[in-house]
């Protein structure tokens, strides 16, 4: 692992061309085999931030509905190649909802079904939403119960799913409100009842206090009136203020079934309708439900009281209100103006068979009973309209439990086949994973056969850098050597000069020996002398760089007590003290420089030496005459260093060593 790792680092530093191929090739591989995916990717990312751009616009409610429905299209036709994703499924579901909004019920009902369960079950969330939305659409839209009970159950189901609390309330909710107004209320307690477990009070009160009131009317129309009269109590205690009115004018009704009139007036008066838009239903209530309770007190109460309400339930297409108006005044006009009363009775049948709420029409023809006490068929139509109610009433309280059984089972169905899915993707996952591995070892097994190869030629290249070392080093000892010598023999013969000039001896013996000395001194003029690389070698690089430094120039040295000295070899500490001293002697004989800075520094497994001056500097020309300069890069190169110069007439001169460790 040494091996390969010194190989590595080599692969990275080393100036051999073959090594950078090798570099560029595996490089052009990767590139090769992820351009394609990268394209794609890129592709893949400006198509995302569109549909991010358009899904942003489409859900800012500053813009009109159109506005928003249009970047929603958008959005939608951008994501079609990612309609399995989680993101398709809330860009589908936030169409359907400004379809709803824009009254586009055609198109909700195509993308509705467009909306494939199997494929989104990987967003449960999404699903609910759109559930609950439909559920909203057969309720309130289209009128058909069944069809909306069917569908918050469903959304109840995925809102388990995401442990949504607050979602499988409101379902729950909307699911006994359904079964109360279709006269389940034993069924209706028992899912309100479920209800309030998953209704946090604190956080979601409004939803919390409905399925309270919801449970009340329940009670209301079972007659167990004291337990209805509770909820109310604890209902105005705790609800928030703007519900209010509506609770209290639910209690009144509760005080008018009871005959208990004042109560139920001293609530209604409590309620500021006046302050109510007559689009809002509640007016017409309160207001009806006020004069129904004086009338019934024996307070005087003109016409106009219960004509208003009727008018504002008309302006609103309150069918269900207007039949409650209807009735009072039947009730109103029975012992003053029968025929009158009668007129009203019939217009509430008229309404109740349109709207298919049977059990208003038997509530009046009780009333027309009393008025045409010997019409038979006023009470045949009420004997069999009541059986038939009984009848229905038996089918709805199983109806329901079938609807919530039958959507169990489907759920079930789902849930299994997405357990299928899963399964066969992890099989694929496998097999993939498998082949990934398969792959990787071949690749593996490619690179390590490379790496060996390279490996091979890193050594024998480094068994001729050490052969190249060790021939330099022979030089340096050789030139160690002479040195020697230099200071042996030419400084005996300087000796014996100076004894021949203090005995007198002739000039011409004189001038013979000092030729030979000149003779012997041009041998040496190329020689260098022996460095002390150990301990000391710090002290004689610093004292030889201030010898060279003239009288007149400034030498500053940085770093140069933190360098490892011990990391360098002594091949290298020789040729540094050489090269130096050659810039030092180039220095003192051209720059004429003020300020001499050398700063040393490790940078990347290399010592780093910057030289510095502020002397003439030198042109490219000059630098190529000046012997000394080429000799001390060659001499770097080959300890595989670099030397590089940076200089120009009149900036200073600027030479950069690189040495390995």
């Amino acid at each position: 692992m040494g091996n390969y790792r010194s190989f590595l680092v080599a692969l990275v530093q080393n100036p051999d061309p073959l090594y950078y191929r090798f570099l560029v090739l595996f490089v052009l591989l990767i590139v090769g085999c992820t351009s394609n995916s990268n394209t794609d990717l890129k592709i893949n990312e400006d198509a995302s931030d569109s549909i991010s751009f358009y899904d942003k616009k489409a859900q800012n409610l500053e813009y009109s509905l159109e506005e928003r429905k249009h970047f929603a299209n958008k959005a939608f036709e951008k994501a079609q190649n990612e309609i399995n994703t989680k993101r398709f499924a809330r860009l589908s579901y936030q169409k359907n909802y400004l379809h709803l909004s824009l009254g586009e019920y055609d198109s909700l009902l195509v993308y509705d079904r467009q909306m494939n369960r199997t494929r989104f079950m990987n967003a449960p969330a999404i699903l609910a939403m759109q559930e609950y939305l439909m559920g909203y659409y057969f309720e309130a839209i289209t009128q058909q119960p069944d069809s909306a009970f069917v569908r918050y159950n469903r959304s109840k189901f995925y809102y388990q799913k995401v442990s949504d609390s607050s979602g499988i309330g409101k379902a729950l909710l909307n699911m006994g409100g359904i079964q109360k107004r279709k006269n389940d209320f034993f069924g209706s307690k028992e899912t309100l009842t479920e209800a309030l477990k998953y209704i946090d009070r604190d956080k979601d009160a409004q939803t919390y206090f409905s399925t309270l009131d919801h449970l009340a009317q329940n009670h209301r129309r079972l007659k167990n009136l004291q337990e209805a009269e509770a909820l109310y109590d604890q209902i105005l205690q705790g609800a928030p203020r703007e519900d209010l009115p509506t609770y209290k004018n639910n209690l009144a009704t509760l005080y008018i079934d009871q005959q208990e009139y004042a109560k139920a007036l001293t609530l209604l008066n409590d309620i500021p309708v006046e302050t109510f838009e007559d689009s809002n239903t509640l007016k017409a209530r309160v207001l009806d439900n006020k004069a129904y309770a004086m009338w019934s007190s024996k307070i005087e109460t003109p016409l106009e009281a219960f004509l208003i309400p009727l008018e504002l339930r008309k302006k609103a297409n309150d069918h269900t209100g207007a039949m409650a108006s209807y009735t009072h005044l039947g009730e109103f006009f029975m012992t003053r103006q029968p025929q009158r009363a009668t007129a009203y009775f019939d217009s509430v049948i008229g309404i109740s068979r349109k709207l298919h709420v049977p059990r208003a029409e038997l509530d009046v023809l009780h009333f027309k009973m009393k008025l045409d006490p010997q019409n038979l068929r006023y009470k045949d139509r009420y004997i069999a309209l009541r059986d038939s109610l009984y009848e229905n009433e038996l089918k709805v309280k199983t109806q329901f439990a079938k609807y919530k059984y039958d959507d169990q089972l489907k759920q079930e169905a789902l849930l299994d086949l997405e357990k299928q899915n899963v399964e066969n993707e992890l099989k694929l996952a496998e097999e993939r994973y498998n082949k990934l591995w398969i792959i990787a070892a071949l690749v593996v097994a490619i690179l390590l056969a490379v790496l060996i190869y390279f490996n091979q030629k890193y050594r024998a290249k480094r068994l001729k850098d050490a052969h190249r070392i060790d021939r330099l080093k022979a030089t340096y000892d050789t030139e160690a050597a002479i040195s020697r010598r230099l200071h042996d023999d030419f400084g005996s013969g300087l000796n014996n000069v100076m004894l021949m000039l203090q005995r007198n001896a002739g000039n011409e013996q004189v001038l013979d020996r000092l030729e030979g000395l000149y003779d012997q001194s041009r041998d040496f003029s190329r020689t260098l002398n022996e460095i002390d690389t150990g301990a000391g070698y710090t002290q004689i690089l610093s004292g030889m760089l201030r010898e060279q430094t003239p009288e007149e120039t400034n030498l500053l040295l940085l770093g140069y007590q933190q360098v490892n000295w011990g990391r360098l070899n002594a091949v290298s500490k020789i040729t540094l003290y050489k090269v130096l001293r050659e810039l030092m002697i180039n220095m003192r004989k051209h720059s004429a420089a003020q300020r001499v800075t050398l700063k040393f520094s490790n940078v990347s497994q290399q010592l780093e030496v910057t030289y510095t001056d502020n002397g003439r500097g030198a042109s490219t020309a000059d630098l190529q005459l000046r012997n000394g300069l080429q000799i001390t890069e060659k001499r770097i190169l080959a300890i595989g260093g670099t030397l590089t110069f940076e200089t120009a007439p009149g900036t200073g001169f600027k030479a950069v060593i690189k040495l390995p460790y």
